[in-house]
Order: C-alpha cells, then sequence, then structure tokens
C-alpha cells in the first residue's frame, strides 16, 4: 500500500490518461469547477476565479502528500487536456474505507466516461489500496450519479440529513456503498 505513496499511480483506458493533476491543468479544470451545472451536486458554489482551482489542485497534493487522498486528473489521450477529476477522499487505511468522488466537464456529459474511469479505479481501490469498503456520498436530485454506481453494484444505503452546508443551505446526501465481495461478484 505504501508503493502508492512513493510516485503517483498513473493507469490508462481506452481513451484516457489518469494521472496526476499539476498547477498548469488550472485552465482546464476550471471550465468544469465554474460551471454551475457541474457543481450543483458537488458541496460547493461554482469557483469565480482561476486562484480558486489553483488552491483545489495544491490540496490535492496535499492530502496525496498525507496519504488521506488519491485524485486523478481525467486526460485525454490526445492533446493530454484534462476534463475532469476522480479519486478517493477521506481514506482510512486502518478501517480499510474510503469515498469516491468525481466530475467531468458538461460537453463530456452522456459519453460513457465516468463508467470507462470507474471500471479502472475501482479495481485499483480493491486491490492496491486494499479498500474493503468504498462510500459515495450522493445528492438526492443527482439521479446520472446514482445510476452509474449502481451499475457497478453500488447499494443505497440511506439519507444523510443536512449533512452538508452549501452557500448557507443544509443538503441531504445518500450513502451509497460498495463492498470488495460485492464488487468481486458484480
Amino acid at each position: 500500500m505504501d508503493e502508492i505513496f512513493s510516485l503517483f499511480p498513473e493507469m490508462e483506458t481506452e481513451r484516457f490518461i489518469l494521472r496526476n493533476i499539476e498547477l498548469e491543468d488550472a485552465v482546464d479544470l476550471h471550465e468544469a469547477y465554474s460551471d454551475p451545472d457541474v457543481v450543483k451536486f458537488w458541496g460547493t458554489a461554482p469557483f469565480t476565479s482561476i486562484e480558486q482551482t489553483q488552491s483545489l489542485i495544491s490540496d490535492f497534493h496535499k492530502g496525496y502528500e498525507g496519504q488521506l487522498t488519491i485524485r486523478w486528473g481525467i486526460a485525454e489521450k490526445k492533446g493530454n487536456r484534462i476534463i475532469g477529476t476522480c479519486g478517493y477522499h477521506n481514506w482510512a487505511k486502518k478501517k480499510f474505507r474510503s469515498e469516491i468522488g468525481y466530475e467531468i466537464r458538461k460537453s463530456e456529459w452522456r459519453k460513457g466516461v465516468m463508467k470507462e474511469v470507474l471500471s479502472a479505479i475501482l479495481p485499483f481501490a480493491f486491490q492496491q489500496m486494499e479498500l474493503n469498503r468504498i462510500g459515495a456520498l450522493i445528492h438526492p436530485e443527482n439521479h446520472g450519479s446514482a445510476s452509474l454506481v449502481s451499475k457497478f453494484g453500488f447499494k443505497e444505503e440511506g439519507c444523510l440529513r443536512d449533512y452538508q452546508c452549501v452557500d448557507g443551505e443544509f443538503q441531504d446526501l445518500v450513502m451509497h456503498s460498495l463492498i470488495k465481495k460485492d464488487f468481486a461478484q458484480h
């Protein structure tokens, strides 16, 4: 497991390279993070400055260095442009669990991007990260994300009432989970 942190783990899918996110990627990522539709269920207001995106990239790096987070940039093979991110946060190694998160530019929605990406990062979590449980906190109105994780065997566990606060508004989130033995059978 510690070898994961000796060199950032890159992966490749049919159309994408999952790689470390660099500050030079901020302009591409800002396109997603500044879009109200993309961040609607993400637990934050749309970013209004490139500095916010750069700060988030720095936070991804700090989380990785602290061995709490792995966040990949989803880069197109042609041109290496980042169209979104995916990864794991709130990694509790001794508890063998983490939470998954992802987002992509709106122009890439409904093209099978996240299905392709999750097909790579879910096995990574159970094999390299040695997780037993992956949680996915999903806004009750985010039907696309709930449908996506269910295709991989995630089960809905229940509503976490007023779990997050965005712009002064408390929001419920629904917990979904995938257990290693269920993924193996899926």
